[in-house]
């Protein structure tokens, strides 16, 4: 359930700058629209639209959370020194209970890190719960809401009228990926992407 980062060109295998640098990335994806909120802003233009190929996880299997605890524990057994999950490829927080497994998960496991972007909006009752994590936990949770302009940590699509953010410099070609990058877990400003 959780692929290497180094099967992701996009992604990378071990973080190599900033917070968590040394750690391995591995990622989670689900099934985009299904587990999304519905006023997405991307919903039309999700980037899951250009993978027909990326192996979604359903959020609905009765044995998706003990299959993805499972795989957690091994994980972390294996890379005693920690390990950064991004959440999510595709997909996004579909519960409260959901949001609620990975606080007991970080609580559990300390060398557990996860970093990713969420279009739920940080007053609804998924959002506020995600946002309580990046307060109460941001060593080791750093999920941005996306086009979300009621918060500084947040992520966004590029409009030609921004100013005092970050362009993701792995879509400008300065960087090789969001390994030897870092700035969406360790900058307070905001990260705009190019549009996909």
């Amino acid at each position: 359930m959780l692929k290497p980062g180094k099967n992701n060109a996009k992604l990378g295998g071990k973080i190599q700058k900033r917070k968590w640098k040394g750690l391995p990335i591995y990622s989670l994806t689900l099934e985009e629209r299904a587990s999304c909120p519905t006023h997405c802003e991307q919903w039309n233009n999700c980037f899951g639209n250009n993978m027909p190929f990326a192996h979604r996880y359903d959020h609905t299997h009765p044995d998706f959370i003990p299959m993805l605890e499972n795989h957690l524990q091994t994980l972390l057994k294996k890379h005693t020194e920690g390990v950064v999950v991004r959440l999510h490829v595709l997909g996004d927080f579909y519960s409260t209970d959901y949001v609620e497994f990975w606080r007991r998960q970080l609580a559990k496991h300390p060398n557990l890190n996860a970093f990713g972007y969420t279009h739920h909006r940080a007053t609804d009752s998924i959002g506020k719960r995600v946002n309580a994590l990046n307060t109460a936990l941001p060593d080791q949770w750093r999920i941005r809401f996306s086009d979300d302009t009621s918060q500084q940590f947040r992520s966004e699509v590029l409009k030609s009228n921004q100013t005092n953010q970050i362009i993701c410099p792995e879509q400008l070609g300065k960087t090789a990926s969001c390994a030897t990058c870092g700035f969406c877990w360790s900058s307070e400003k905001p990260v705009v992407f190019i549009e996909h």
